[in-house]
């Protein structure tokens, strides 16, 4: 999956696999490959290069070995999908699931207005929580899926007015 990554405001276009607990991370020319495993929820051990890393992933950022780095995750195919309903000022908006996974927590709910870029939902896949965003400023005018529904890569989750 292509990815946007943010960290501590450092921007890259990387690209992401993850399988049997391995992880790959492809940033420009560079392959990083990573062990990991969820001890328990929402916690995750790292092992990059023989180096244990532990980890809690929070809203807008990730807490490793105790320290946050901001952190920002995007997928560039939802966003390249994304960018031209944006565009449309008065348009209806359907926000689709990038990849199958589960959703693990609803924060706006049918009806609430919603603003550019705000999230919606955290769909998790692969162990990596996904924050869905409006493309565009509006409201709600339907929620499809609840928490702890799982989804299908592409199934609309919410309707954006």
């Amino acid at each position: 999956m292509k990815l946007q990554l943010t960290l501590n405001k450092k921007s890259a276009a990387t690209e992401f696999t993850a399988r049997d607990n391995t992880a790959n991370l492809l940033l420009g020319t560079q392959t990083v490959e990573a062990q990991f495993s969820e001890p328990e929820p929402g916690l995750f051990t790292i092992l990059i290069d023989g180096k244990v890393f532990n980890c809690v992933v929070e809203k807008n950022e990730i807490v490793v070995n105790g320290r946050h780095i901001p952190v920002s995750i995007q997928d560039l195919k939802r966003l390249s999908h994304s960018a031209g309903a944006a565009g449309q000022a008065g348009g209806r908006v359907e926000l689709t699931s990038p990849m199958p996974g589960k959703v693990v927590r609803v924060i706006l709910n049918e009806g609430d207005e919603v603003g550019e870029e705000q999230s919606l939902l955290v769909v998790e896949a692969m162990k990596m929580q996904n924050e869905i965003q409006s493309p565009k400023a509006g409201r709600i005018s339907s929620l499809k899926v609840i928490e702890g529904q799982t989804v299908n890569a592409g199934e609309v989750l919410a309707v954006v007015e």
